[in-house]
C-alpha cells in the first residue's frame, strides 16, 4: 500500500474528537480535519499532498473524547474519566443482564472508503466478551470483525479478525460503524476506547505455526512443506523434548520431537520459538513461577542456538493474566494469542493473533479472504494426525494456488516484526 494513499484514507475518516498523530501517552485534542459526522475531504487529495516515510502508522478514527456522535441499543453509554488509553476518558458501555447484545451505532454524514484499512479497538472488561466492529455500506451490506477479550487485563488495543461478510459488502462505501458486544445472559461492563484503522499489507500474508513439540512436526509438517518450499514456526517446551531424548515418557502419551529433530527443522528454515518450559496453565503459578517457566524456555532457546526464535513466545492453552504479559513483554518480541483472521497490521506485539485447529473449511475460507483483502492470518495446529492434517494439507493448497496468482505469500515471525508491526 502506497502511504500515501493510506494517510489520506485516515485523515478522511476522523470522528468527533480524533487526533491523528495522538499516542496513548499523549493529551486528547481534536485534530483539524475531526468535524464530527460532516462530510470529509475526498479520499485520494490530503490536506498536505507531501509524501511521509512514517512507518506503518495507526491512526484514530474515535478516541471518545465526545460520545455526541454515538447512540446506544440494549445498554447505556457514559464517559469514564477514570479509564482511557487515549486522551482523558473512555466511552463505557453497561449491557443488563438478559439483554445478550448491547452496543453503540455512528452513521456518517457521507460514505467513507476502508478500502486499504482495518478497523481495530481498545477494549477492557471485567469478564470474558466477545465485542465485535460492524461496518455498513451505502446499500445496507455489513462485514464483521470480531475478537473475544478476555477479563481483569490491562485496558489496550486489539486487532479484530473477520468473522462474516456478506458478498456485496463495498468497503470503498461505509456509512455505519457498530459496536457491539455479546453478554450473554449476564450483565456485562465494556470500556472502549482508541477506535482505530491499521493498514492492509500490499498483499495476503500467511503463517504457519506449530505448538507442543509433536513428532509430527518433523515426520509430517516438514516434509509437506518442503514441497512447496515453506517455512514455519514451531514453539516448543524444552522439558517435552529433553525428556523425549532421554527415552523417558511423556506425560501427554505424546512422542515429541528430540533435540536432534529441532535442529534439523531449524536448519530448513524454521523458527523454534518458546512455549514455556513445560506447558503449564501460566494463571495458575505465582510471579515467580510464572517467570521461571518463560525465561527457562527462552534460556534454553539461546543456548541451543536459537536466537531469532528465542525472541517470540506462544501461551500455553492460549491463557494469561496481567503478569504473564508483563513478563512475555519483558522477556520477548511478539507472542502470539487467540483471534480472527484477516487481520491488518498487528497493533499489540503480545497478543498477536492467530487461529488453532481449524477444519479443512474454515481454512479455506480464511485464506481466500486473506488473499482476496490483503489480510494476515497466522494457522497454527498440534499433532498432524486425521483431520488435522486434511486441514493442514487444504491450507497449504490454497495457498499455493493464491500465491502463484500473486496475491499471497508466507511470512515468518520476524517479517510480522520488521514489516507488519502498526506504530501508534
Amino acid at each position: 500500500m502506497h502511504r500515501r494513499r493510506y494517510l489520506a484514507v485516515a485523515s478522511s475518516l476522523c470522528l468527533a474528537g480524533c487526533s491523528a498523530s495522538r499516542n496513548a501517552d499523549s493529551p486528547a485534542g481534536s485534530d483539524s480535519n475531526s468535524t464530527g459526522n460532516s462530510a470529509s475531504p475526498p479520499v485520494g487529495e490530503p490536506d498536505d499532498p507531501t509524501p511521509t516515510d512514517e512507518p506503518s502508522p495507526l491512526r484514530t478514527l474515535d478516541d471518545f473524547e465526545s460520545l455526541d456522535s454515538w447512540e446506544s441499543f440494549s445498554g447505556t453509554l457514559s464517559a469514564d474519566a477514570n479509564r482511557a488509553v487515549v486522551g482523558t476518558q473512555s466511552a463505557k458501555l453497561e449491557v443488563p443482564a438478559g439483554e445478550r447484545t448491547g452496543g453503540i451505532t455512528t452513521t456518517f454524514a457521507e460514505p467513507r472508503d476502508f478500502s486499504d484499512v482495518v478497523p481495530g479497538l481498545a477494549v477492557a472488561t471485567d469478564e470474558l466478551v466477545v465485542p465485535w466492529l460492524r461496518l455498513v455500506d451505502d446499500d445496507g451490506n455489513e462485514i464483521d470483525y470480531r475478537r473475544a477479550v478476555k477479563g481483569g487485563l490491562p485496558f489496550e488495543r486489539y486487532n479484530f479478525g473477520v468473522d462474516a461478510i456478506e458478498p456485496k459488502f463495498d468497503s470503498g462505501a461505509v456509512r455505519e460503524v457498530h459496536i457491539l458486544v455479546w453478554s450473554g445472559e449476564e450483565a456485562r461492563t465494556v470500556w472502549l476506547d482508541d477506535l482505530h484503522l491499521v493498514p492492509r499489507p500490499e498483499t495476503g500474508k500467511v503463517m504457519f505455526q506449530f505448538d507442543d513439540a509433536h513428532v509430527t512436526d518433523y515426520t509430517t509438517a516438514l516434509p509437506l512443506l518442503e514441497e512447496y518450499d515453506y517455512p514455519a514456526v514451531t514453539f516448543v517446551n524444552p522439558g517435552r523434548i529433553e525428556a523425549q531424548t532421554r527415552g523417558a515418557d511423556d506425560p501427554g502419551g505424546f512422542p515429541r520431537l528430540t533435540v536432534e529433530q529441532v535442529h534439523e527443522l531449524h536448519d530448513a528454515g524454521w523458527v523454534v520459538g518458546n512455549h514455556c518450559h513445560s506447558h503449564p496453565r501460566l494463571p495458575e503459578l505465582d510471579a515467580a513461577g510464572q517467570e521461571r517457566e518463560i525465561s527457562e524456555g527462552k534460556a534454553w532457546l539461546e543456548a541451543e542456538g536459537f536466537d531469532e526464535g528465542a525472541r517470540y513466545f506462544a501461551y500455553p492453552f492460549g491463557e494469561y493474566d496481567e503478569r504473564t504479559l508483563e513478563l512475555v513483554d519483558e522477556y520477548h518480541d511478539l507472542a502470539f494469542a487467540g483471534g480472527r483472521p484477516v487481520q491488518g497490521y498487528a497493533v499489540n506485539p503480545r497478543q498477536t493473533s492467530r487461529i488453532g485447529e481449524p477444519s479443512a473449511e474454515q481454512v479455506q475460507t480464511a485464506i481466500e479472504r486473506t488473499a482476496a483483502m490483503r489480510g494476515i492470518t497466522s494457522l497454527f495446529f498440534h499433532q498432524l494426525e486425521g483431520e488435522f492434517l486434511t486441514a493442514f494439507e487444504a491450507a497449504l493448497e490454497t495457498v499455493r494456488t493464491h500465491e502463484a496468482a500473486g496475491d499471497l505469500d508466507v511470512i515468518l515471525p520476524g517479517d510480522l516484526e520488521n514489516e507488519y508491526l502498526a506504530h501508534t
